[in-house]
């Protein structure tokens, strides 16, 4: 009988508990939702042109315009373009070019990033580029890439994983069934997926050269083909001249992101829309262009 009463005490204490009471493990805080990363274009030089890919309107990017992911980037012979990305990366459309941004999303910060001041990319990203025709040379901050950071340039022939560098990739393909192809490190390593059986590691200092026979991606009955390739690749030194080119070009990076402020998202931009999307770029003078194509490279 004893046993008994002291079970009926027992249940009744326990039963009376309430989670107050219970030892509990607090919930980890969620990470916050990548939001949509702002693009500017801080310095246009000649026509370009930006086609959405959502409802295929085309406007011409002046100075300061900003750009959002799921645009298509087209140069005009002899005009080109420097896009300056919230994460720290910059990038310059050469002429005769095609970019798609396919993805830009990133961290939200919380304070104004100052593009001339930043080092290190604020939290992480992920960043898809496309280029289908030209040339494009970039320099990324530092990103958090043991943090899940990603940053790829896609060609028609392979992709470039970028790990915060100075880069130049170049594809043209001629009117002759050839194509040409070059991924050139300045500063730091590109990895480059495509042309070989394995991934190819540039690091400063070298470049990767490929020439194709090459027929571009055809359509047929909805559907799209991939292109076929047969490539000759070599890896070189890179050149005293195209060491020269890429230098004069990243310099001029410095005086088109000198005012470009990118507002925290949230924060609120003066316009209404709180967004705090609007860079304030007010440009410097433009500095004298580089060359839009890469010597030896063709204008196909």
């Amino acid at each position: 009988m004893l046993n008994k009463i002291l079970l009926v005490i027992a249940l009744g204490f326990f039963s009376g508990l309430t989670p107050a009471d219970a030892q509990t493990t607090p919930a980890s805080p969620a990470a916050p939702a990548r939001v949509k990363g702002q693009i500017v274009a801080a310095r246009v030089q000649g026509h370009v042109v930006a086609v959405s890919k959502t409802d295929n309107s085309t406007r011409a990017l002046h100075d300061g315009d900003k750009v959002t992911d799921q645009t298509t980037i087209i140069t005009s012979p002899g005009a080109n373009v420097i896009l300056v990305f919230s994460n720290g990366a910059t990038v310059n459309v050469a002429a005769d070019s095609t970019l798609d941004i396919e993805t830009f999303e990133q961290d939200p910060f919380a304070e104004d990033i100052k593009m001339s001041d930043l080092k290190q990319e604020t939290g992480t990203s992920t960043t898809r580029l496309n280029l289908t025709k030209g040339e494009l040379v970039g320099k990324v901050v530092h990103l958090n890439v043991d943090k899940g950071s990603e940053f790829t340039v896609q060609t028609p022939v392979g992709a470039a994983g970028i790990r915060g560098t100075v880069f130049r990739i170049v594809f043209r393909p001629g009117k002759d069934g050839k194509a040409f192809f070059v991924i050139t490190t300045s500063d730091g390593t590109v990895v480059f997926r495509g042309v070989t059986s394995g991934p190819i590691s540039v690091p400063a200092g070298k470049q990767v050269v490929a020439t194709f026979d090459y027929t571009p991606p055809s359509t047929q009955g909805g559907t799209t083909a991939p292109p076929t390739t047969t490539a000759t690749v070599t890896t070189t030194d890179t050149s005293p001249a195209e060491e020269s080119q890429i230098t004069t070009i990243v310099q001029t990076f410095i005086g088109s992101n000198t005012n470009v402020i990118f507002t925290s998202p949230g924060g609120g931009n003066g316009n209404g829309n709180g967004g705090g999307n609007t860079p304030n770029n007010t440009p410097s003078p433009p500095a004298q262009p580089a060359p839009a194509t890469t010597a030896g490279a063709g204008t196909g």
